[in-house]
Protein backbone atom coordinates (compact mmCIF):
# COMPACT_ATOMS: atom_id res chain seq x y z
CA UNK A 1 0.00 0.00 0.00
CA UNK A 2 1.66 3.36 -1.34
CA UNK A 3 1.61 6.61 1.31
CA UNK A 4 -1.60 8.34 -0.67
CA UNK A 5 -3.64 4.87 0.22
CA UNK A 6 -2.31 4.88 3.57
CA UNK A 7 -3.28 8.50 3.74
CA UNK A 8 -6.89 7.69 2.54
CA UNK A 9 -7.55 4.80 4.56
CA UNK A 10 -6.74 6.59 7.73
CA UNK A 11 -9.12 9.44 6.30
CA UNK A 12 -11.81 6.98 5.97
CA UNK A 13 -11.18 5.56 9.50
CA UNK A 14 -10.96 8.87 11.30
CA UNK A 15 -14.38 9.83 9.01
CA UNK A 16 -16.20 6.92 10.63
CA UNK A 17 -15.67 8.29 13.98
CA UNK A 18 -18.29 10.91 13.39
CA UNK A 19 -20.96 8.27 12.08
CA UNK A 20 -20.53 6.07 15.48
CA UNK A 21 -23.76 6.46 17.56
CA UNK A 22 -25.82 4.26 19.62
CA UNK A 23 -27.08 0.70 17.98
CA UNK A 24 -30.72 0.60 17.45
CA UNK A 25 -30.24 -1.04 13.84
CA UNK A 26 -33.59 -2.82 13.45
CA UNK A 27 -35.50 -3.89 9.91
CA UNK A 28 -38.01 -5.74 10.33
CA UNK A 29 -40.64 -6.74 7.27
CA UNK A 30 -43.70 -8.47 6.93
CA UNK A 31 -45.72 -9.63 3.67
CA UNK A 32 -48.47 -11.54 2.59
CA UNK A 33 -50.31 -12.06 -0.61
CA UNK A 34 -51.97 -8.83 -0.34
CA UNK A 35 -50.42 -6.37 2.06
CA UNK A 36 -46.86 -5.42 3.64
CA UNK A 37 -45.62 -4.21 7.09
CA UNK A 38 -42.35 -2.89 7.42
CA UNK A 39 -40.22 -0.91 10.13
CA UNK A 40 -36.88 0.63 10.79
CA UNK A 41 -35.58 2.23 13.42
CA UNK A 42 -33.40 5.75 13.21
CA UNK A 43 -29.98 6.52 13.28
CA UNK A 44 -27.85 8.54 15.00
CA UNK A 45 -24.52 9.16 16.22
CA UNK A 46 -22.73 9.95 19.75
CA UNK A 47 -21.96 13.95 18.87
CA UNK A 48 -25.84 14.38 17.56
CA UNK A 49 -27.59 12.81 20.61
CA UNK A 50 -25.11 14.97 22.92
CA UNK A 51 -25.87 18.06 20.84
CA UNK A 52 -29.65 17.72 20.80
CA UNK A 53 -29.52 17.12 24.53
CA UNK A 54 -27.61 20.20 25.25
CA UNK A 55 -30.10 22.08 23.35
CA UNK A 56 -33.24 20.67 24.68
CA UNK A 57 -31.76 22.97 28.32
CA UNK A 58 -32.40 26.13 25.69
CA UNK A 59 -36.15 25.64 26.96
CA UNK A 60 -35.51 26.55 30.46
CA UNK A 61 -32.11 29.12 30.08
CA UNK A 62 -35.16 32.17 30.46
CA UNK A 63 -35.99 30.77 34.11
CA UNK A 64 -32.57 29.80 35.13
CA UNK A 65 -31.57 33.71 34.02
CA UNK A 66 -34.50 35.05 34.95
CA UNK A 67 -34.88 33.89 38.28
CA UNK A 68 -31.95 32.36 39.53
CA UNK A 69 -29.70 34.64 38.29
CA UNK A 70 -31.68 37.62 39.09
CA UNK A 71 -31.28 39.31 35.32
CA UNK A 72 -33.29 42.19 34.60
CA UNK A 73 -36.59 41.65 32.58
CA UNK A 74 -35.94 43.58 29.37
CA UNK A 75 -37.90 43.30 26.03
CA UNK A 76 -34.73 41.93 24.17
CA UNK A 77 -34.45 38.94 26.89
CA UNK A 78 -37.76 37.99 26.60
CA UNK A 79 -37.83 37.83 23.42
CA UNK A 80 -34.08 35.79 23.47
CA UNK A 81 -34.79 33.79 26.56
CA UNK A 82 -38.56 33.23 26.15
CA UNK A 83 -39.35 32.97 22.62
CA UNK A 84 -36.41 32.00 20.55
CA UNK A 85 -34.66 29.84 22.98
CA UNK A 86 -38.13 27.61 23.85
CA UNK A 87 -38.00 27.39 20.59
CA UNK A 88 -34.95 25.96 19.81
CA UNK A 89 -35.61 23.79 22.79
CA UNK A 90 -38.53 22.07 21.07
CA UNK A 91 -37.01 21.36 17.89
CA UNK A 92 -34.09 20.18 19.68
CA UNK A 93 -35.96 18.22 21.93
CA UNK A 94 -37.98 16.63 18.95
CA UNK A 95 -34.76 15.58 17.47
CA UNK A 96 -33.34 14.45 20.09
CA UNK A 97 -36.45 12.13 20.80
CA UNK A 98 -36.18 10.58 17.26
CA UNK A 99 -32.67 10.17 17.42
CA UNK A 100 -33.11 7.45 20.44
CA UNK A 101 -36.41 6.64 20.26
CA UNK A 102 -37.93 7.14 16.31
CA UNK A 103 -38.70 4.71 13.75
CA UNK A 104 -40.55 4.76 10.64
CA UNK A 105 -43.24 2.04 9.44
CA UNK A 106 -44.27 1.35 6.21
CA UNK A 107 -47.46 -0.33 5.16
CA UNK A 108 -48.84 -1.07 1.95
CA UNK A 109 -52.53 -2.30 1.19
CA UNK A 110 -55.55 -1.77 -0.68
CA UNK A 111 -53.61 0.04 -2.98
CA UNK A 112 -52.22 2.80 -1.22
CA UNK A 113 -48.64 2.87 0.66
CA UNK A 114 -48.50 5.03 3.70
CA UNK A 115 -45.92 6.15 5.78
CA UNK A 116 -45.76 6.73 9.66
CA UNK A 117 -42.60 8.20 11.71
CA UNK A 118 -43.33 7.22 15.72
CA UNK A 119 -41.34 8.07 18.83
CA UNK A 120 -41.12 11.88 18.50
CA UNK A 121 -43.87 14.64 18.07
CA UNK A 122 -45.01 16.99 15.19
CA UNK A 123 -44.90 14.26 12.80
CA UNK A 124 -47.26 13.59 9.81
CA UNK A 125 -48.43 10.26 7.92
CA UNK A 126 -47.48 10.47 4.58
CA UNK A 127 -49.90 8.29 2.12
CA UNK A 128 -49.14 7.48 -1.80
CA UNK A 129 -50.98 5.56 -3.74
CA UNK A 130 -49.12 2.53 -4.61
CA UNK A 131 -49.96 2.68 -8.81
CA UNK A 132 -47.73 6.07 -9.10
CA UNK A 133 -44.62 4.77 -6.73
CA UNK A 134 -42.24 4.39 -9.54
CA UNK A 135 -38.48 3.78 -9.74
CA UNK A 136 -37.97 1.77 -6.38
CA UNK A 137 -33.83 1.48 -5.42
CA UNK A 138 -31.25 2.15 -3.99
CA UNK A 139 -30.10 5.46 -2.99
CA UNK A 140 -26.61 3.97 -3.43
CA UNK A 141 -24.37 1.09 -3.55
CA UNK A 142 -21.70 2.03 -1.09
CA UNK A 143 -19.34 -0.52 -1.44
CA UNK A 144 -18.57 0.07 -5.17
CA UNK A 145 -17.92 4.19 -4.20
CA UNK A 146 -13.73 4.42 -4.12
CA UNK A 147 -12.27 5.24 -0.39
CA UNK A 148 -12.96 8.80 -1.37
CA UNK A 149 -16.23 9.47 -1.79
CA UNK A 150 -17.15 7.27 1.39
CA UNK A 151 -15.05 9.42 3.14
CA UNK A 152 -17.33 12.90 1.61
CA UNK A 153 -20.50 10.09 2.65
CA UNK A 154 -19.49 10.00 6.34
CA UNK A 155 -18.61 13.22 6.72
CA UNK A 156 -22.12 14.40 4.52
CA UNK A 157 -23.93 11.82 6.94
CA UNK A 158 -22.60 13.21 10.77
CA UNK A 159 -24.00 16.68 9.55
CA UNK A 160 -27.17 15.54 8.05
CA UNK A 161 -28.12 12.91 11.37
CA UNK A 162 -28.34 16.53 13.27
CA UNK A 163 -31.31 17.88 11.41
CA UNK A 164 -32.87 15.14 9.04
CA UNK A 165 -35.07 11.97 10.46
CA UNK A 166 -34.51 9.47 7.28
CA UNK A 167 -31.42 9.18 5.95
CA UNK A 168 -32.86 7.62 2.60
CA UNK A 169 -31.70 4.10 2.35
CA UNK A 170 -34.33 3.61 -0.05
CA UNK A 171 -35.68 6.00 -3.06
CA UNK A 172 -38.54 6.22 -4.84
CA UNK A 173 -40.16 8.86 -7.36
CA UNK A 174 -43.87 9.83 -6.69
CA UNK A 175 -45.47 12.66 -8.79
CA UNK A 176 -42.33 14.19 -9.96
CA UNK A 177 -41.00 14.07 -6.16
CA UNK A 178 -38.38 12.05 -4.39
CA UNK A 179 -39.37 10.33 -1.50
CA UNK A 180 -36.76 9.02 1.06
CA UNK A 181 -37.23 5.65 3.00
CA UNK A 182 -35.26 4.07 6.02
CA UNK A 183 -31.76 4.21 7.90
CA UNK A 184 -29.12 1.45 8.33
CA UNK A 185 -30.32 -1.32 5.86
CA UNK A 186 -28.17 -3.88 4.24
CA UNK A 187 -27.66 -4.36 1.02
CA UNK A 188 -29.87 -8.21 1.74
CA UNK A 189 -32.48 -6.40 3.28
CA UNK A 190 -32.63 -3.32 0.73
CA UNK A 191 -33.10 -6.01 -1.68
CA UNK A 192 -35.80 -7.82 -0.08
CA UNK A 193 -38.15 -4.67 0.62
CA UNK A 194 -37.86 -2.86 -2.98
CA UNK A 195 -38.26 -6.58 -4.27
CA UNK A 196 -41.82 -6.80 -2.17
CA UNK A 197 -43.09 -3.50 -3.18
CA UNK A 198 -42.56 -4.17 -6.69
CA UNK A 199 -44.63 -7.34 -6.22
CA UNK A 200 -47.49 -5.52 -4.77
CA UNK A 201 -47.24 -2.81 -7.55
CA UNK A 202 -47.84 -5.79 -9.99
CA UNK A 203 -50.87 -7.25 -8.73
CA UNK A 204 -54.46 -6.33 -9.18
CA UNK A 205 -55.68 -4.09 -6.09
CA UNK A 206 -58.08 -6.26 -4.41
CA UNK A 207 -61.63 -5.25 -3.20
CA UNK A 208 -60.35 -6.69 0.46
CA UNK A 209 -57.04 -6.86 2.39
CA UNK A 210 -56.69 -10.29 3.96
CA UNK A 211 -55.62 -9.99 7.47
Amino acid sequence: MNIKDKALNFQYHYSEIFTNGINRKKFEILSKSNSLFALNNSRNTFMSVVFTLFSCGLFFSGIIEGFINGNEITTEFIVVFFIIHPIVGIIGLRQFLWLVNGRQELRIENGKMSLIKKGTFLTKKETFELKHVENIRREIDTESLPKFEKILRNIRLGQKVFFSHIMGEILFDYKRKKIKLFNQLSEIQKTELINEINKLKEKPTPNTVQN
